[in-house]
């Protein structure tokens, strides 16, 4: 999975970051990666499971850094870290949980699949020259080649590491060869660094605290805890473990601190990861000692400096293909939970209206209304109408509980 790579780059971009700084935000990642991760196997649920930054956490995230600025991101990332942990602690996800049904699910993960496909199109094509078609083109294509063409050669090995290969292969092999590898910014980065402490700055010495972005961060941090209570029943599943509420209310304090202590060490907010469930699955090694190791090399990698310049190295087109890809998938499953749910007119009515305002309205306001609408515009609505997962949430949750809640009841 390339989201610790790929996401806090979105998140720089949106900061304004130059190379050298992204790459130390990817370090930042990587070791708070391993924190968080530690923290949940040891004393949150205990699960097998990793944790990374969030994808619907980044959908919010970036526009908020765009619109308001760093600190006021940082300051939303403590804030609804805190509520995260006061969720899970209280025991409050139960009724949480109501208002997210598959269906409202499915609708925002599609919002957060098509927000982060648009950054996935902007690393790819960049300036829209062929070298950056050539490369994107290429990592996919081998992908391609690897996953679906090929996917038993080597006994399977080719198929599960495509993307890790592609990546390597294009990125650095290919790319390398044709003077496309920034090695010079590679060079001037120790092999070891110590982690830091604020380096962003922290509470009282720099971050804010803005209202509108808190409400906004808020928004991602609850799509995240839905999807991690997914998580935590399907890593239970495949490990021949009862799901208790315990997994839940641990679990998620687990993840809240996890994403306070991340933003302390510089790295985005932490939610549990998928990808490792299904190679419990394959496997059929579902020790928690497996991924504690794991999470000690994600550490191990955050304090390599050279390893984090090394992936901004590279040509952003490639990871702009992959990143492509992954939002397809992002997409994929959200469609599978809407193809679970009835298909009446309620719901239909709500899956097409908030797929078409959450997607179509930041659109149009920012591109046709423009910059000069936008300032006229309250500073929370401004960031309502120009973010696709904020927007998607607020019209998803709404409709839910107006068409299959309060009007199903008065009928």
């Amino acid at each position: 999975d390339i989201s610790p790579f790929v996401l806090p780059l979105a998140v720089a971009a949106a900061m304004g970051m130059g190379r050298t700084a992204q790459a130390e935000l990817i370090n930042f990642c990587l070791f708070a990666m391993g924190i968080a991760t530690l923290l949940q196997t040891t004393i949150g649920n205990r699960l097998p499971i990793i944790q990374g930054p969030s994808a619907t956490l980044t959908a919010t995230l970036a526009p908020v850094a765009a619109q308001m600025g760093a600190a006021a991101m940082w300051g939303g990332i403590l804030v609804g870290g805190l509520a995260e942990m006061l969720i899970g602690a209280s025991r409050m996800l139960k009724f949480l949980r109501r208002f997210f049904p598959p269906l409202v699910s499915g609708v925002v993960i599609i919002c957060i699949g098509l927000a982060l496909g648009q950054v996935a199109v902007r690393l790819l094509v960049g300036d829209g020259s062929a070298v950056n078609f050539g490369f994107g083109g290429g990592v996919i294509a081998l992908i391609f080649l690897l996953q679906i063409r090929f996917p038993h050669l080597l006994n399977g090995v080719m198929g599960r590491g495509a993307i890790f290969i592609a990546i390597w292969v294009v990125g650095i092999g290919i790319a390398g060869v044709l003077g496309e590898v920034n090695w010079e910014l590679v060079a001037q980065k120790p092999w070891f660094g110590w982690p830091q402490f604020f380096p962003y700055g922290g509470p009282g010495f720099g971050w804010e605290f803005v209202l509108p972005a808190i409400l906004a961060i808020m928004a991602g941090y609850l799509g995240s805890m839905v999807e991690s209570l997914g998580d935590y029943a399907a890593t239970c599943a495949v490990a021949g473990e009862t799901y208790r509420a315990q997994h839940m209310n641990r679990g998620i304090f687990a993840e809240g601190l996890g994403c306070v202590v991340a933003a302390v060490f510089g790295g985005l907010p932490c939610t549990s990861y998928t990808q490792n469930i299904g190679i419990i699955a394959t496997t059929r090694v579902a020790s928690r000692f497996v991924v504690q190791i794991a999470a000690v090399i994600l550490m191990l990698y955050g304090l390599c400096p050279k390893f984090g310049a090394l992936l901004v190295a590279m040509p952003r087109s490639v990871l702009g293909g992959v990143f492509v890809l992954v939002c397809g998938m992002i997409v994929l499953s959200g469609i599978r939970l809407l193809a679970a749910a009835p298909a009446d007119n309620p719901n239909a009515f709500l899956i097409g209206t908030t797929l078409i305002c959450a997607n179509g309205i930041p659109l149009y306001v920012q591109f046709g209304l423009g910059k000069a609408w936008l300032e006229t515009v309250p500073l929370t609505l401004r960031l309502l109408l120009t973010n696709q997962v904020v927007l998607g949430v607020v019209l998803a949750v709404g409709l839910n509980v107006l068409l299959n809640m309060v009007l199903a009841r008065d009928g």
